[in-house]
């Protein structure tokens, strides 16, 4: 499996809002890092800010028009990441984000980069 289809099928777990497969699908020191907020670190912080945002969504759904890798097999992805809320409420964010694989094909660093200001402006009350 190349790394490209390593990080599909780890935006296929976040759209099947499967939190044990995003889990198992990271290293257990990953570093998440969602920028411009703070990095967390380990599957059990993985599991503690991913669970939110599926539980508060009906249905989750990442464009990736853009996907490529690097020499070194960073995955590069620019995505348009959708959380459908309940009560028909959609948030929509841009983002670029960078997944790094180790050894065991593991996802071991995720750094996405985005607006929170245009985050912030689109969550409910």
């Amino acid at each position: 499996m190349s790394n490209i289809e390593r990080a599909r099928s780890f935006i296929e777990a976040w759209e099947n809002r499967d939190v044990d497969a995003i889990v198992e699908a990271a290293a257990n020191d990953i570093v998440y890092h969602n920028i411009p907020m703070e990095p967390v670190i380990g599957k059990d912080a993985l599991r503690a800010a991913a669970a939110p945002f599926l539980q508060m969504s009906e249905r989750v759904v990442w464009e990736t028009p853009h996907i490529a890798e690097t020499a070194d097999g960073a995955v590069l992805t620019e995505r348009l990441d959708h959380f459908h809320l309940a009560g028909g409420k959609t948030i929509s964010v841009r983002v670029m984000g960078v997944f790094e694989f180790d050894g065991d094909g593991k996802v071991s660093k995720w750094r996405d980069y985005f607006d929170l200001a245009e985050f912030q402006s689109q969550m409910p009350g």
